[in-house]
């Protein structure tokens, strides 16, 4: 297990105040908050990129990560094809990947040449080709049109059973269909107000989200 042990952060304001959570292994979990309310700050005390001021994050030892950030941070004077085999030299498995994201036939694309969302879909390929303890999603799915996005999911969510993922989104559905536990976090300072399993979620507990009731 994973887990944040009271965590302190400030910046300008206090971000954290003995903020405590944690992630089970070998499920996705999915942290749904509003924005400036510090997931993405949470994510990066998980890579090390910044610390608690007080606090511990412990379940960590030895782990590897596979990312996608907000940002897409592919490299642009690749083709798609050449970015996504940075992280995994097995074809027949890049090819599978690159199917259920309706990428292939743009494989030998530069990055320069596709839309926002195509971008998008090739940052979530080279996260998922990459072999690793743990995946951390940020808002991965944005500009990614709504049909599509869907059938995306279903097929993330197969091919990442029995893995340990971090999905960090502000959309409720998309929560839903693609993790088995879903937390709620409120700001200032943050704080989990709502744990719960995927399962125990009906269309009423979607719509109190959505309108704010929760």
């Amino acid at each position: 297990m994973i887990c944040f042990n009271s965590i302190y952060k400030s910046y300008e304001k206090e971000v954290f105040s003995a903020f405590s959570m944690c992630l089970n292994e070998g499920v996705t979990t999915s942290l749904l908050g509003p924005s400036g309310g510090g997931k993405t700050t949470l994510i990066n005390m998980l890579l090390g990129f910044e610390k608690p001021d007080k606090g511990s994050i412990s379940g960590l030892d030895a782990k590897s990560f596979s990312v996608v950030f907000q940002e897409d941070r592919l490299l642009e004077s690749f083709t798609v094809k050449e970015n996504i085999m940075v992280s995994c030299k097995n074809e027949s498995l890049c090819k599978k990947v690159l199917n259920f994201l309706d990428m292939s036939d743009f494989s030998e694309f530069y990055i320069n040449e596709l839309s926002g969302g195509m971008k998008r879909r090739t940052a979530i390929a080279r996260c998922l080709l990459k072999n690793a303890d743990i995946y951390i999603f940020d808002e991965p799915f944005k500009g990614i049109d709504e049909a599509l996005k869907k059938k995306i999911i279903i097929s993330m969510k197969e091919y990442l059973k029995g893995k340990t993922c971090f999905l960090v989104t502000h959309d409720i559905e998309e929560a839903v269909e693609m993790s088995d536990r879903i937390k709620i976090m409120d700001k200032n300072p943050a704080e989990i107000i709502k744990d719960i399993s995927v399962k125990e979620i009906d269309t009423c507990f979607i719509e109190n989200f959505k309108s704010g009731i929760l």
